[in-house]
């Protein structure tokens, strides 16, 4: 009996360490990456007239530096219209806390979390203006590609003007 109870003890144990070992790993988003813009999709600019500076206006050139540490992914996005360059850099704590911080006209609420092979990302902005408090939100699942040379990110945007649909493909550089 003895036997069968140290038997079944071991078999438990590999099993449990075998199912530890093989646990999907987070995927890894560091390198830089470019905006494939022929395969992105983006919203449209409904509501603006053909006078409006942005009505056909194309997409930016964005190039995204990512930086992948333990439970944070930091990423520098710069992105170039013209002669014109700006960049932004974003750190993403991906316990699935919330992160709270003052943004530039509110409070930004910020939660990040790997959900499988996906890191998902989402974004609550609070603004106070004239009309009252505004809130919109922005979800966005990353993903890689099986070679790890794609970087997809499937972003749904809601306001209260409506809700808006983006997929940004990003290649390796």
């Amino acid at each position: 009996m003895k036997r069968a109870q140290l038997m079944i003890g071991t078999v438990a144990a590999l099993l449990l360490a075998v199912g530890v070992g093989t646990a999907p790993a987070q995927p890894q988003f560091s390198g830089t990456w470019v905006l494939d813009r022929g395969q992105s999709q983006f919203p449209s600019h409904e509501g603006r007239g053909q006078g409006s500076p942005d009505a056909q206006a194309p997409p930016p050139e964005v190039k995204l530096r990512v930086e992948q540490q333990g439970n944070a992914v930091k990423v520098t996005r710069t992105m170039t219209m013209g002669p014109r360059e700006r960049s932004m850099t974003d750190t993403y704590i991906t316990d699935g806390s919330d992160q709270t911080h003052r943004g530039y006209r509110g409070n930004v609420v910020t939660r990040a979390a790997f959900e499988g092979d996906r890191l998902v990302v989402t974004v609550t902005q609070t603004r106070k203006g004239d009309q009252g408090e505004r809130t919109s939100s922005q979800h966005s699942t990353w993903s890689l590609s099986s070679d790890g040379r794609i970087l997809t990110i499937d972003t749904t945007m809601q306001s209260p003007t409506g809700e808006r649909v983006m997929k940004t493909v990003y290649v390796r550089s």
